[in-house]
């Protein structure tokens, strides 16, 4: 009686299961005619499907692909025939289906654009034919069914083609199409009981599986000694309830052997489990439980306190047993699992915590450093974190180089302020050594940093305790700038990234050749904007706005010029001077500015590039300076023409002006 309740209850639950799972009950082909048309149609838009997922470069998945079975039936007109033939022929659409999608996907007869189309045509149409005429009762005789020649001609519109090819054409289309057609005909001959065996012995282990590892547990729990063959079912009741006598007999016989061994292997395997896991302490199971989260705990928590610059100490993560037990809704359970979970829980969290804490920092070390010999052909050379790179184009160097990047860590290097600054990256000393003095510095190396900030940021370099913005570029993932080869041969430099929170680009320079320069200037304080928040690149610059940027790059101490300042006052325009007096009075001193016999400075007049030239001659110390140098280069780099070519009398623009300090400075 135990046995009969027990087994109609199995029965009950499986087939409302393989009334949600379908696909459980695809059977091997049988001989029905609808199954056969299934099979028929379902193979050919398998095929079809196969060679569009490849050429798609999509990844194998022919459930995915295959029709629903509400399309199925509305495409092949099915509302019409009876229910048993619309199953049998969805069935077979669905085993032909997976069939000619797996077969072609796994070995595409054709390349998606084919070249030989004589061979590929031929060997497309000798499959269609030999699948058909099986399913068709006919023979395997390719010869009745491969096109004659007039008709290959007359198909393919030979006629006008050579002989040479039209002769090879249907040779080539015919013996491909022999093939083709005897391939696929004693495939779909075959294939079906190969199928229905695998697929049968699949079916019945799975639900040998289900069913002996629920019969074991439920013998243990119940206290029954173990015997698997207790509630084995019956050959009859399996083909009852699978209704296998509805299938082939190579499907029936596969599954029911199947399903025995996976059923007795299961039975005994979940009985035995059970055991074991009943006999396991409380304790002892708290105990795991409590250390696995614990481990997890301590992990998260190390990775915060590292994120954070925090110090090793997991003891600033104490939690009290009050705290473990509400966290984890220890409330209910039995007290030595409570005591269990909580003396694990502590372990757990000790352990995750230092193991991070600790792989992190060996981490860090090991990626701290990167040597690498470059030759004159040039290289990248990454950090050993691959978030910074150095691009050396060959020219550069004239011998081989030791490229050396180091991470910096914990370093005193004095960092730009918090309210306007967020730092975006590790801070990376870069040097260059060389045992000669020769390289190109007309040619920069390429500086590269991960980022995906904003447009504000920028790269820049540590000099004199003070951080200097480079002129940088923004892309979808990095961030880049040029970098003067010299300036880390032999010496070294420290560079980093850096949100600027109060960076603007004046509108004035979308598109303008000296953009980089110019927004290079102002984010750096040495050339300035209008109140407007322009800069009028293009208009001429005074003598205020040109000695102004000049004494900022040149580092002029103009305090040195006190004396001089009381002087000024007796200029005629001192008004106009007075906003400048200490700029000015440094200038006089230096012969920059001259008083003019009218007794002015004319502070604010423009500046001509003859005028330009002049100072820059005294700023750099250097009679050789020519400003046609200058617009040389504007005109190779930024194909710019400057107004000095037609006379050096015309006014040096505020871009120029730019443009000339930080050419001859860089």
């Amino acid at each position: 009686m135990r046995r009969n309740i027990r087994l109609i209850s199995m029965i009950t639950c499986l087939f409302y299961g393989l009334m949600l799972f379908p696909a459980l009950f695809v059977n091997a082909a049988n001989d029905n005619d609808a199954y056969k048309a299934g099979y028929s149609s379902g193979l050919w838009e398998g095929i079809d499907a196969a060679y569009s997922d490849l050429e798609d470069v999509k990844s194998k998945n022919y459930y995915k692909a295959m029709p629903k079975d509400a399309d199925i039936i509305a495409n092949y007109d099915l509302d019409k025939e009876t229910s048993t033939y619309r199953i049998n022929f969805v069935r077979g659409f669905k085993d032909g289906f997976r069939e000619g999608y797996n077969t072609t996907y796994d070995n595409p007869k054709v390349e998606a654009k084919p070249t030989n189309y004589d061979e590929a045509l031929g060997y497309q149409m000798g499959e269609v034919s030999g699948y058909n005429d099986y399913y068709a009762g006919k023979s395997n005789k390719w010869t009745n069914a491969v096109p004659g020649t007039t008709k290959l001609i007359e198909m393919f519109r030979l006629t006008n083609e050579p002989n040479a090819y039209k002769n090879s054409f249907v040779t080539n289309f015919k013996a491909k199409f022999q093939e083709g057609y005897e391939t696929a005909y004693r495939k779909a001959k075959y294939e079906p009981f190969k199928a229905a065996i695998e697929r049968g012995a699949a079916d019945g282990a799975k639900f040998g599986e289900i069913l002996g590892a629920n019969w074991g547990r439920t013998d243990y729990y119940s206290s029954s000694i173990s015997q698997w063959d207790r509630d084995l079912p019956s050959d009859d009741e399996l083909k009852s309830v699978f209704l296998l006598d509805n299938d082939s007999d190579d499907y029936s016989k596969s599954f029911l052997s199947a399903f025995k061994e996976s059923y007795r292997i299961k039975y005994e395997e979940a009985y035995r489990t059970a055991n074991v896991n009943y006999n396991l302490l409380v304790f002892e199971k708290g105990y795991s439980h409590g250390k696995d989260i614990g481990l997890v705990k301590g992990e998260s928590l190390a990775r915060i306190d590292l994120l954070m610059g925090k110090s090793n100490d997991e003891n600033r993560h104490n939690f009290s047993d009050n705290n473990i037990i509400n966290e984890y809704k220890l409330f209910n359970e039995d007290e030595k699992y409570r005591e269990g979970f909580i003396s694990g829980f502590r372990e757990g969290t000790k352990t995750g915590y230092m193991a991070v804490y600790q792989s992190s920092n060996f981490e860090n070390f090991m990626s701290k450093a990167e040597t690498q010999v470059v030759s004159i052909n040039g290289a990248q050379v990454l950090s050993r974190d691959n978030k910074m790179s150095l691009n050396i184009d060959k020219g550069i160097f004239y011998n081989d180089v030791a490229v050396s990047i180091d991470k910096l860590m914990g370093t005193n290097i004095k960092m730009p302020s918090k309210d306007r600054y967020v730092k975006s990256s590790e801070l990376y000393n870069i040097r260059v050594a060389s045992s000669y003095d020769g390289l190109n510095r007309d040619k920069p190396i390429k500086l590269s940093f991960d980022y995906y900030g904003p447009q504000s940021g920028g790269i820049y370099k540590y000099l004199n305790d003070n951080w200097y913005y480079l002129t940088s570029k923004i892309d979808a993932n990095s961030i880049t700038a040029f970098i003067n080869p010299e300036s880390i041969t032999n010496s070294s430099g420290t560079y980093a990234v850096f949100i600027d929170t109060k960076a603007w680009n004046p509108d004035d320079l979308r598109g303008h050749w000296a953009k980089d320069e110019i927004v290079t200037y102002l984010r750096r304080g040495i050339a300035g904007a209008f109140e407007d928040n322009t800069f009028r690149p293009d208009i001429p610059i005074t003598k205020a706005q040109l000695l102004s940027s000049m004494s900022k790059v040149f580092k002029w101490d103009i305090k040195s010029a006190e004396k001089e300042v009381a002087a000024l006052q007796k200029v005629a325009d001192y008004k106009d001077v007075e906003p400048y007096k200490e700029l000015a009075a440094y200038c006089v001193k230096k012969d920059y500015l001259k008083v003019s016999p009218e007794n002015t400075i004319r502070i604010n007049s423009q500046v001509s590039y003859k005028e330009a030239e002049a100072m820059m001659k005294l700023a750099m110390g250097n009679k050789n300076f020519s400003w046609a140098g200058v617009a040389e280069k504007i005109m190779k780099n930024k194909d710019k023409r400057s107004a000095s070519y037609d006379s050096m009398d015309e006014h040096i623009t505020r871009a120029e002006a730019v443009y000339m300090l930080y050419y001859m400075t860089e």
